[in-house]
Protein backbone atom coordinates (compact mmCIF):
# COMPACT_ATOMS: atom_id res chain seq x y z
CA UNK A 1 0.00 0.00 0.00
CA UNK A 2 1.31 3.45 -0.93
CA UNK A 3 1.41 6.09 1.74
CA UNK A 4 -0.34 9.30 0.74
CA UNK A 5 -0.21 12.79 2.15
CA UNK A 6 -3.10 13.82 4.37
CA UNK A 7 -4.31 17.11 2.86
CA UNK A 8 -7.09 17.44 5.45
CA UNK A 9 -4.52 18.25 8.13
CA UNK A 10 -1.62 19.71 6.17
CA UNK A 11 -0.15 23.08 7.06
CA UNK A 12 2.62 24.36 4.86
CA UNK A 13 5.00 27.28 5.04
CA UNK A 14 6.03 29.47 2.13
CA UNK A 15 8.58 27.77 -0.14
CA UNK A 16 12.18 28.97 0.04
CA UNK A 17 15.27 28.31 -2.08
CA UNK A 18 17.16 25.03 -1.88
CA UNK A 19 20.79 25.82 -1.15
CA UNK A 20 23.77 24.27 -2.93
CA UNK A 21 24.74 21.40 -0.58
CA UNK A 22 21.17 20.25 -0.18
CA UNK A 23 20.59 20.42 -3.95
CA UNK A 24 23.70 18.28 -4.56
CA UNK A 25 22.50 15.78 -1.96
CA UNK A 26 19.06 15.64 -3.53
CA UNK A 27 20.48 15.15 -7.04
CA UNK A 28 22.42 12.09 -5.85
CA UNK A 29 19.12 10.32 -5.24
CA UNK A 30 17.78 8.53 -8.33
CA UNK A 31 14.15 9.25 -7.46
CA UNK A 32 14.80 13.00 -7.88
CA UNK A 33 16.45 12.70 -11.31
CA UNK A 34 13.49 14.33 -13.08
CA UNK A 35 12.74 17.17 -10.65
CA UNK A 36 15.02 19.76 -12.19
CA UNK A 37 12.35 22.47 -11.98
CA UNK A 38 12.28 22.13 -8.20
CA UNK A 39 14.28 25.03 -6.84
CA UNK A 40 12.59 25.45 -3.47
CA UNK A 41 11.76 23.52 -0.29
CA UNK A 42 8.18 23.30 0.83
CA UNK A 43 8.01 22.41 4.52
CA UNK A 44 4.80 21.54 6.30
CA UNK A 45 3.11 19.72 9.13
CA UNK A 46 0.97 16.70 8.41
CA UNK A 47 -1.58 15.47 10.90
CA UNK A 48 -2.68 11.85 10.99
CA UNK A 49 -5.69 10.71 12.96
CA UNK A 50 -4.60 7.98 15.33
CA UNK A 51 -8.09 7.54 16.75
CA UNK A 52 -11.24 9.63 17.08
CA UNK A 53 -9.71 11.92 19.69
CA UNK A 54 -6.00 11.87 18.89
CA UNK A 55 -3.85 13.21 16.06
CA UNK A 56 -0.17 12.59 15.57
CA UNK A 57 1.97 15.06 13.64
CA UNK A 58 5.09 14.97 11.53
CA UNK A 59 7.22 17.33 9.51
CA UNK A 60 7.43 16.77 5.76
CA UNK A 61 9.78 18.44 3.29
CA UNK A 62 9.20 18.41 -0.45
CA UNK A 63 11.20 19.80 -3.36
CA UNK A 64 8.89 22.30 -5.07
CA UNK A 65 8.92 25.13 -7.56
CA UNK A 66 8.78 28.74 -6.42
CA UNK A 67 4.96 28.65 -6.44
CA UNK A 68 4.85 25.69 -4.07
CA UNK A 69 3.83 23.02 -6.58
CA UNK A 70 5.22 19.66 -5.48
CA UNK A 71 4.79 15.93 -5.99
CA UNK A 72 3.32 14.50 -2.78
CA UNK A 73 4.95 11.14 -3.55
CA UNK A 74 8.48 12.59 -3.58
CA UNK A 75 9.10 13.81 -0.06
CA UNK A 76 12.75 14.56 0.67
CA UNK A 77 12.19 14.14 4.38
CA UNK A 78 9.45 12.84 6.67
CA UNK A 79 9.99 12.93 10.38
CA UNK A 80 8.62 10.27 12.69
CA UNK A 81 5.19 11.14 14.06
CA UNK A 82 5.13 13.06 17.34
CA UNK A 83 2.25 13.23 19.79
CA UNK A 84 1.49 16.93 19.90
CA UNK A 85 1.16 19.82 17.50
CA UNK A 86 3.57 21.85 19.64
CA UNK A 87 6.24 19.14 19.41
CA UNK A 88 5.76 19.08 15.64
CA UNK A 89 6.06 22.89 15.44
CA UNK A 90 9.34 22.76 17.35
CA UNK A 91 10.63 20.05 15.05
CA UNK A 92 9.52 22.02 11.99
CA UNK A 93 11.49 25.05 13.20
CA UNK A 94 14.59 22.87 13.64
CA UNK A 95 14.24 21.26 10.20
CA UNK A 96 13.59 24.64 8.59
CA UNK A 97 16.69 26.10 10.26
CA UNK A 98 18.81 23.25 8.87
CA UNK A 99 17.39 23.80 5.39
CA UNK A 100 17.96 27.56 5.48
CA UNK A 101 21.57 26.91 6.60
CA UNK A 102 22.05 24.46 3.70
CA UNK A 103 22.34 21.58 6.16
CA UNK A 104 19.15 19.57 5.59
CA UNK A 105 21.19 16.76 4.04
CA UNK A 106 22.91 16.24 7.42
CA UNK A 107 19.74 14.62 8.76
CA UNK A 108 20.53 11.60 6.60
CA UNK A 109 24.22 11.43 7.54
CA UNK A 110 23.33 10.67 11.16
CA UNK A 111 21.06 7.68 10.47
Amino acid sequence: MTETLNYREFYQKLPFHICKNDRVSMQKEAKYANVRDCTHWLIGLEGCEKNVETFHWRVVVFPSNENGHFNCKLAFFKSPFVRTFNEACDLLRNVEALARQDQLFTIFEHK
